[in-house]
């Protein structure tokens, strides 16, 4: 091989990796979650309050939690996902709150001491989840929908007051 063909080469071989890495820097930047809080709204995007995700209405509901998961670094996106549902909850909910009926939290799954709300819900990145007990023992679903409605406080807090009170009865 001669120099000159040798230098090209080389200059080809750095070319690539500095691709790869400047590839692999801008795949890794943002939010750390399951990709569900990059969402962009389409025209299928549900916007419908009438209706919500959860397919599950309890029987003789005893209790409804509300978590909003989330690890030690968080996205815009995550942070007002959680925002939004603290405000919803604490606005109209507050007797629910104050018996107990409704629990609401905040979680860090990287934390150690909430390693059991972790193994019960199983959330794989930033998420808003609702839990409830009835007759029928536990059920748990995450809730996408809200995702979609960040962009508008109002709607969010119709869609998540119409999934909580779908369980209230």
């Amino acid at each position: 091989m001669k120099k000159t063909d040798q230098k090209r080469l080389r200059g080809i071989i750095t070319g690539m990796m500095l691709l790869v890495v400047a590839v692999i820097i801008v795949c890794s930047a943002g939010c750390t979650g399951d990709g569900a809080e990059a969402a962009i709204p389409t025209p299928d995007t549900p916007t419908n309050t009438a209706e919500t995700e959860v397919t599950y209405t309890g029987s003789n509901v005893e209790k409804v939690e509300l978590y909003h998961f989330h690890g030690d670094r968080s996205c815009t996106s995550c942070v007002v996902l959680g925002d939004f549902a603290e405000e919803t909850v604490t606005e109209w909910y507050a007797s629910d709150l104050e018996s107990g009926r409704l629990v609401f939290g905040h979680i860090n799954y990287d934390e150690p001491e909430n390693s059991d709300l972790v193994e019960q819900y199983l959330p794989t990145g930033s998420s808003l989840w609702i839990g409830i007990y009835d007759d029928n023992g536990f059920y748990k679903q995450e809730l996408v929908t809200p995702w979609y409605m960040l962009s508008d406080k109002n709607e969010y807090s119709q869609y998540l007051r119409a999934v909580i009170e779908q369980q209230r009865g």
